[in-house]
């Protein structure tokens, strides 16, 4: 479709977590390079928002995960999903790129596209790890799959779904320049971004700074705040000397240890080179409903790409204080243990390098736009 210079081209774009609001973000920079005249609408949070997103919602009211907690918002998001639905019907987009998110986009993509909205799907759906059956959806809903992993590509195409391997952006913004600069004790901890993750995270990672403080007093303690995360949620931590920071590349860069909530910041700290463990806690409930419907050996995602249990995961019931002191101890004062981890690092990374994800991303994109 030919770039009309005079009403812009309006692309339709959602992401609903602060790294799908990074990733596209830098995805959106890259398209504005190759459509100067492109406008953005949709919903994301700041990073999305300098990038010239007029926004339907703020990702503070989108970070919500598991099953029950998605259940007592249903009129939000059945609400926000109508707003989408109406803002698209009303501007008439040329194309709509959901980014990760799958939840709610996979309900947005398959209703737009069947009114004939194209839509490009970037950083797709984990399907091959908790929704296979829904691939034959996925596949009605999307037009092209812009995918992070080479071996989502053969997953995605046994179902009909042409998909195509653009790398990972994390690997844009990794320099390993930082790493001779690590600190020898500070340990780098990460509860995550939604408020569920955050009312079960705190306390937890609370009772560990407690007990390695008496066991190791030389050790420092800093904890990564998303900006959607109020600093108050995070007072158990600062009361006991942890420093907040927002900086999270730098922590990753800097700390000599980590203690990392399961999801994509576990395969950021992998191609940072940071030694770490993951762990979550989430409601009985949705423990009990995601046990069942997750067909993965981890939830790490080094592990899945080098096939073994290279980091040691901590869930639920397992994700207990002492456990966790245990690990860092480990992690730090183990050397066999660091030099396991950094050479499973250094092969995650080759099988990622390359960058230019946002690029690549962003070449097909256009490519759509101006058939």
């Amino acid at each position: 479709m030919p770039i009309d210079p005079h009403h812009g081209t309006r692309i339709f774009i959602t992401a609903g977590d602060p790294s799908g609001d990074a990733h596209a973000a830098r995805l959106m920079a890259e398209i504005r390079k190759r459509i100067p005249d492109v406008i953005f609408e949709g919903f994301g949070g700041q990073a999305m928002e300098l990038e010239g997103l007029r926004s339907l919602a703020h990702i503070k009211d989108l970070a919500v995960t598991g099953f029950w907690e998605v259940a007592k918002r249903y009129r939000y998001f059945s609400s926000l999903l109508k707003k989408c639905e109406h803002v698209i019907a009303k501007t008439r987009p040329v194309l709509f790129i959901p980014v990760d998110y799958p939840g709610f986009n996979m309900r947005l993509a398959a209703r737009v596209h069947s009114h004939r909205l194209r839509v490009a799907w970037y950083i797709a759906p984990q399907l091959w790890a908790w929704g296979e059956k829904r691939a034959k959806e996925l596949a009605r809903a999307v037009d092209r799959l812009l995918v992070v992993f080479p071996f989502e590509v053969e997953f995605f195409a046994k179902h009909g779904i042409r998909a195509e391997y653009v790398g990972h952006p994390l690997s844009e913004t990794s320099d390993q320049s930082a790493a001779s600069a690590r600190s020898s004790t500070q340990i780098l901890l990460m509860p995550g971004s939604r408020k569920q993750e955050i009312h079960h995270h705190v306390p937890l990672l609370a009772d560990v700074v407690d007990r390695l403080q008496n066991s190791h007093p030389e050790l420092t303690f800093v904890v990564a705040k998303a900006r959607n995360v109020d600093t108050r949620s995070l007072k158990p931590l600062e009361k006991r000397g942890v420093t907040i920071t927002e900086n999270v590349e730098y922590a990753m860069q800097t700390s000599c240890a980590g203690l990392i909530k399961a999801g994509t910041s576990t395969l950021e700290a992998a191609i940072r080179g940071l030694p770490f463990s993951t762990f979550y806690r989430t409601s009985p409930i949705t423990y009990q409903v995601s046990k069942r419907l997750v067909n993965v050996t981890s939830v790490t995602m080094m592990n899945l790409l080098l096939n073994k249990q290279v980091i040691h995961e901590f869930i639920q019931g397992n994700a207990t204080a002492e456990n966790l002191e245990g690990e860092v101890r480990e992690l730090v004062f183990g050397e066999e243990r660091r030099k396991e981890l950094l050479s499973a690092m250094t092969e995650v990374r080759s099988m990622l390098s390359g960058g230019g994800a946002s690029a690549r991303a962003a070449e097909v994109i256009a490519a759509m736009v101006q058939r």
